[in-house]
């Protein structure tokens, strides 16, 4: 089957997987010389419908740790369904190559894996997995990615499912007796999986308590906690939702961090605008980038709305990321819908806030940081935007004063009524990833955020 074309595009490379219910394989596309992965169902397969459910499920996502449909073709026998490759190796292999997984690392890789639950829940038409099982958990430069959907289903349609595909060992109860699978259903999945990174074995309810006690003998007292609260044979009893959930690993992991001297000497640097589209994110970037060219790792985070960060995300497929960011343009990034883990902000000396139209929910944390930069519209329709801005941060010193869009003659007219705030004009420079910053605008940063 090697080196077969199939649909006169798609070169066959091996064959990823065997399965009940489909093949996978991974191929070449030889038009664009891309990896790409093939499943194969059977039509005969008393569940192909239900399984044909993940293409339709699949096209509607737009997540970078989620794989992209790309194509849909059948024969006479089967269906196919064409899906981005997703490289890195499987919680499964990752466990059964590790003699243990430190709790460090599984509380990280389950809270990651509840930001793309969440991400699900939060569509337009929200999605349950049902099928949360290291097989179909991908481990890429410790991020956590998502595949196989084949289970899943809309929250609105689960009562409609025929056929229930939960794996032994990792799917929750009311799969099996009939009962309405909601997102607590997820939740019991999650329970699953930590077990599974601490013990290497899958979840067995009927298993002595003898046996499971020695094997969570290297798990700490609170984590063993969350995660029977998540096995609770009872959806009610287990936590609510995965927001729920994920709260509790956040405050297990705040607990657990050390707080090294590196961080005490980190800077924040946060911009907001007087309106919107003033260039906060164009600065943000620049500041960025000329970290960057000073050797020094700055991150920038998205505060506000605006889906920026998204919107070039989306641009560049297969981005890169490392300590949980986004890599774009040498430039690290992270959108605004995604919450950063307290140990990976450390590896960022320098972090840029981005928290776009200053306002009352977002002026005090503005205040708070070591650097509040507000830029501000100098134009006579800008003013007044310009002086509400001001009087929301009531003229703090710590401030500092920037004008977008204006030339010399016009800034040296605003200084008059600006009294004895710091105020600057940003240089001109259309390109935020400029490769090399120009001499003022260098000159400019460098007396910004001496």
């Amino acid at each position: 089957m090697t080196n077969q074309i199939w649909f006169h595009k798609y070169q066959i490379i091996k064959v990823l997987g065997h399965g009940g219910t489909a093949d996978v394989f991974l191929c070449l596309h030889t038009k664009l010389n891309t990896l790409r992965a093939i499943k194969r169902i059977r039509k005969d397969h008393i569940l192909h419908s239900q399984l044909l459910n993940e293409a339709h499920i699949l096209k509607n996502l737009c997540h970078s740790c989620i794989p992209t449909i790309f194509d849909f073709e059948e024969d006479a026998e089967y269906s196919y369904i064409i899906e981005e490759y997703i490289e890195g190796r499987s919680l499964k292999v990752l466990r059964n190559q590790s003699e243990h997984i430190p709790e460090k690392t599984i509380i990280e890789f389950t809270i990651q894996l509840c930001d793309l639950l969440q991400y699900l829940y939060s569509t337009h038409n929200p999605v349950l997995h049902l099928d949360l099982k290291p097989d179909n958990i991908i481990i890429s430069e410790n991020q956590v990615k998502l595949i196989d959907f084949g289970a899943s289903s809309y929250k609105n349609e689960t009562g409609k499912r025929k056929y229930s595909l939960g794996t032994k060992g990792f799917a929750a109860p009311e799969l099996y007796s009939g009962h309405t699978p909601d997102e607590r259903t997820d939740v019991y999945g999650i329970g699953t999986l930590i077990y599974f990174m601490v013990t290497g074995k899958s979840y067995n309810v009927t298993e002595q308590k003898r046996s499971v006690k020695n094997r969570l003998r290297n798990c700490s007292a609170p984590l063993q906690g969350i995660m029977k609260q998540c096995l609770q044979y009872y959806p009610m009893l287990r936590y609510s939702c995965v927001f729920a959930l994920k709260k509790k690993l956040l405050d297990l992991h705040q607990k657990n961090v050390k707080v090294k001297d590196e961080s005490r000497k980190s800077i924040t640097i946060a911009i907001a605008g007087s309106q919107e589209r003033i260039g906060t994110t164009h600065l943000g970037f620049l500041i960025v980038n000329y970290y960057s060219q000073k050797s020094m790792k700055a991150l920038y985070m998205e505060k506000n709305n605006s889906d920026h960060v998204s919107s070039i995300l989306n641009r560049y497929k297969q981005n890169k990321i490392k300590d949980g960011a986004y890599i774009v343009h040498n430039c690290y990034m992270l959108p605004g819908c995604r919450v950063p883990l307290p140990a990976q902000l450390e590896a960022y000396p320098v972090k840029i806030l981005d928290y776009g139209k200053l306002n009352q929910d977002n002026y005090e944390d503005f205040l708070n940081s070591d650097i509040p930069l507000l830029v501000c519209g100098g134009k006579e329709w800008e003013l007044e935007e310009t002086e509400k801005a001001l009087k929301l941060v009531c003229e703090k010193k710590s401030v500092r004063y920037l004008f977008n869009f204006v030339d010399g003659s016009r800034f040296r007219e605003i200084l008059k009524y600006m009294g004895k705030l710091t105020c600057s004009r940003i240089p001109y420079e259309p390109d935020p990833f400029v490769g090399q910053i120009g001499k003022t605008l260098s000159q400019f940063l460098d007396q910004l955020i001496e």
